[in-house]
């Protein structure tokens, strides 16, 4: 639950939002004789509702009802927004290639029934090895990511995945795995 605390010309406003299953709500409390509170509704069901006569009464998670706030100019807007449940597609030609001691990753853009937030790189020292939060080693908003440094080390290879992230937060599956191996080379007999 996130909370927003506001005060504006002597006006108290108190503006929560809180995520209950699929859905975000927003809560908005106020008191003055000529009050606004308004909200910026994401989704396809929100709205403003206004009246020359506008009662708001709260009593979520109260044992008695606040009561009612009534004003001949009060205007409240109000709307959920949809937590979209839908994950973005799988990266499948994830690349990586030397450049100097650095790694440089590359792959193509994701797709997703909203949009595409931002991209999550994970690196470990084991070959198919399942991302997870502590794997993560950075993130990015484009289609490339350079690992500084990570080349050169003939005692540790590396192995690299993406995942696509969209604005709500869903992950895509892990990409094609690739890998980094740095090999030392031997002399031959004199």
């Amino acid at each position: 639950m996130i909370g927003d605390y506001r005060k504006q010309k002597g006006l108290f406003c108190l503006i929560v939002f809180a995520t209950v299953g699929l859905f975000s709500l927003v809560l908005a409390a106020g008191a003055a004789a000529d009050a606004q509170l308004a909200t910026s509704v994401i989704g396809s069901a929100g709205g403003q509702a206004s009246s020359t006569n506008f009662v708001v009464k709260s009593t979520l998670g109260q044992s008695t009802p606040i009561g009612a706030s009534a004003s001949t100019n009060f205007e409240v807007g109000a709307g959920f927004w949809y937590q979209d449940p839908v994950a973005p597609s799988t990266i499948g030609d994830l690349t990586a290639n030397l450049s100097e001691s650095d790694i440089l990753l590359e792959w193509s853009h994701a797709r997703d029934n909203v949009a595409i937030d931002h991209y999550v790189i994970y690196r470990a020292t084991q070959p198919y090895f399942e991302a997870a939060g502590g794997d993560s080693i950075g993130g990015t908003k484009g289609t490339t990511y350079l690992d500084l440094s990570a080349a050169g080390s003939t005692l540790t290879n590396y192995f690299y995945v993406v995942r696509a992230a969209d604005p709500s937060r869903n992950l895509a599956e892990d990409s094609n795995q690739v890998g980094e191996f740095d090999r030392g080379t031997m002399g031959g007999p004199k």
